[in-house]
């Protein structure tokens, strides 16, 4: 097996990273949502080996796995498997190896995939949500808690009620959700184990967090931590921002990068149809990254040349 995939200690470090949220989906949800994230992943793999398998010594990067444990922990836990699957096609066809494969794309593959599903599965992204178990054995003892649904999740009964879950609740991660997105306290613990090891940098995260923060209080005129520990926006932060291919390679240009994801995630949360807007914002700055980068390379070179 070891021939088969090529080794990279950083995507080992990211993917001990996303095992406390998975283990904590596993309580809150039910043993179905172990079979999602091994889907994705599974599918994720084959898709990535089809491209591979004509080179010489081919081998699978590891980065497919964090890939389809992103995509697997960004997604609802009543999912049905096989939009997982495709999800998991689409994130590694298109958000990676067309590009060339790993090292290439310009967009993270895992936003890709998880964007492909909330557009093409809306229903299914947006409506079926289970509430979480609370007390042990909790999921532990379940496949999925198929008698206790909610249709809202703290973004969207926000949206339709005014109300918000408790700070206790949204912290620690007893609420609706993607499998991986409700704790803010095991996000934060996975972004420190992330920085000690160096794994990630901590300026996309910081710049998209406080412009969130900012651009939230701005366009609401609300106290912005409970959206902040509501939805997306602190795994994506965390966990997809940070990606070391599709991220800038300028330090200035990473702040600039991070303030447009966290601003424009406020802008989407707030103003369009879609609670989950973080996706289209992290797509926005990947596109104009390179962009960014060659301006600041040749604002340096003019600066050298004078």
């Amino acid at each position: 097996m070891n021939a088969l995939i090529m080794r990279q200690k950083n995507m080992e470090r990211m993917l001990i990273a996303l095992l406390p949220l998975l283990i904590l989906g596993i309580f809150l949800f039910g043993w179905r949502v172990l079979i999602v994230v091994l889907t994705a992943n599974l599918f994720a793999f084959f898709s990535e080996f089809l491209f591979q398998r004509t080179k010489k010594n081919a081998r699978v990067s590891m980065s497919v796995f964090v890939t389809g444990s992103l995509l697997g922990l960004s997604l609802p836990p009543t999912i049905p498997l096989w939009m997982t699957a495709v999800g998991a096609v689409v994130a590694v066809t298109f958000g990676k190896m067309v590009f060339g494969g790993f090292g290439m794309n310009p967009f993270n593959p895992a936003i890709v995939g998880r964007t492909f599903i909330y557009i093409s599965f809306a229903s299914e992204m947006t409506m079926n949500w289970v509430k979480p178990f609370t007390s042990l054995p909790g999921g532990f003892a379940y496949y999925i808690n198929s008698l206790m649904f909610t249709s809202a999740t703290p973004m969207i009964s926000f949206r339709e009620s005014g109300m918000m879950e408790s700070y206790r609740n949204l912290f620690i991660g007893f609420t609706p959700g993607s499998i991986g997105e409700t704790s803010a306290l095991l996000i934060i613990i996975a972004a420190i184990y992330l920085l000690l090891t160096k794994t990630a940098k901590w300026q996309p995260m910081i710049a998209t967090t406080m412009s969130f923060l900012v651009f939230t209080w701005i366009f609401r005129n609300q106290n912005p931590f409970p959206f902040l520990l509501s939805g997306s926006i602190l795994f994506g932060a965390v966990f997809m921002t940070t990606d070391p291919v599709s991220m800038p390679k300028d330090i200035r240009t990473i702040w600039i990068y991070g303030i447009i994801v966290g601003s424009m995630t406020a802008f989407i949360q707030q103003y369009s149809l879609f609670i989950g807007g973080f996706s289209f914002a992290l797509l926005l700055a990947n596109t104009f990254s390179p962009i960014f980068d060659y301006a600041f390379l040749q604002l340096k070179k003019k600066r050298v040349e004078s």
